[in-house]
C-alpha cells in the first residue's frame, strides 16, 4: 500500500517516466524507508490495469520509445482516500533490531556492545543529515515536518541505544 501511495503521489505531482519515479524514490525517500524501487514497473502495470494511471508513449533520447505515466481521476480519488486512511493507521514501526532484542540472551555481550556502539554512530550521522536538510530553504514546509518527524524518531532511537548499552553493561 505504501508503494502505491508513493507512486500515485509522485505521478500526481506531474507525469513521470518509470526511471524518474525510481530515482525520486531512491533520492527523496531512501533515508526514510526500505522501499525498493527496483520493482517499479510491475506496480505501474498493475495500477494501469486498475485504471489508476495511464501510460502514454513518447520519444526519448536517440528516438527510443519511452513511456510517461499520468494519474487518472480514479487514481486521484484512490490516492486521496489512501492518504487520509493512512493518517489514521495504527500500524507501529517494527525495527529489525527488535528481533535481536528478543533473542538477546543468545548473543555474546561484547559483540552486542560493539554493534550497538556502531548503531549509535550511524544514528548520529542520520541525525546530522536530517538537521542539515531541515535547515535547507529548498524544502517545502510540509517536507520539513516529515524531516522533523524522522529526526525525533532518530533521537528517540539514539536514547534507547544508549539505555541498552548501559543496561547490557550492568547485567
Amino acid at each position: 500500500m505504501v508503494q502505491k501511495i508513493l507512486i500515485l503521489g509522485l505521478i500526481k505531482e506531474g507525469p513521470k517516466h518509470g526511471y524518474e519515479i525510481k530515482k525520486i524514490i531512491k533520492e527523496e525517500f531512501g533515508i526514510f524507508s526500505s522501499l525498493s524501487s527496483a520493482s517499479i514497473y510491475y506496480p505501474l502495470k498493475v495500477m494501469e490495469q486498475e485504471g489508476l494511471i495511464v501510460k502514454k508513449s513518447g520519444r526519448g533520447q536517440k528516438h527510443l520509445e519511452k513511456y510517461v505515466y499520468e494519474i487518472t481521476p480514479k487514481g486521484e480519488r484512490t490516492l486521496e482516500k489512501m492518504l487520509l486512511d493512512n493518517l489514521l493507521s495504527h500500524q507501529r514501526p517494527f525495527l529489525a533490531v527488535d528481533i535481536s532484542l528478543y533473542f538477546l540472551p543468545f548473543l555474546d555481550k561484547e559483540e552486542v556492545l560493539a554493534r550497538l556502539r556502531l548503531r549509535g554512530r550511524f544514528l548520529e550521522s542520520v541525525k546530522r543529515w536530517l538537521e542539515d536538510k531541515i535547515s535547507e530553504d529548498s524544502y517545502r514546509s510540509h517536507l520539513r515536518l516529515l524531516l522533523q518527524h524522522h529526526l525525533n524518531l532518530a533521537q528517540a532511537e539514539e536514547k534507547f541505544v544508549k539505555d541498552m548499552l548501559s543496561w547490557i553493561r550492568n547485567n
